[in-house]
């Protein structure tokens, strides 16, 4: 009985750490403090908090191009996959942000 229960163990440990192995393969890459990440057409964290003067760091990691865009504050170029783009946010609001080239792509910075 005990052998049988170490036998599932191991393997739920072993299915377990090959699930996180797995969304690096995929090529999701985990984001940072202060960074947003692109991929499969969504910006990971959607919504982000940061302090007054932080620098926030969008790292592109999809297969297409995209732009980051909050109307009147900041237009990227458009990104291909390794690409980044960085904006220094220097006062407290909410900062709504989309993808110009694909619209539905949205996110929120609340700058504290």
């Amino acid at each position: 009985m005990t052998k049988v229960l170490f036998v599932y163990l191991i393997l739920i440990v072993i299915l377990i750490s090959g699930c996180s192995e797995q969304a690096v393969e995929d090529g999701i890459v985990p984001a940072e403090d202060n960074t947003v990440m692109i991929n499969h057409f969504v910006f990971e964290p959607q919504e982000l908090v940061v302090d007054t003067g932080t620098t926030v760091i969008w790292k592109h990691n999809d297969n297409v191009a995209h732009t980051i865009v909050s109307q009147g504050l900041f237009e990227s170029e458009a990104l291909k996959r390794g690409g980044e783009f960085a904006f220094t946010f220097s006062e407290k609001g909410e900062y709504t942000y989309y993808c110009s080239i694909h619209p539905s792509m949205i996110g929120k910075i609340i700058v504290k």
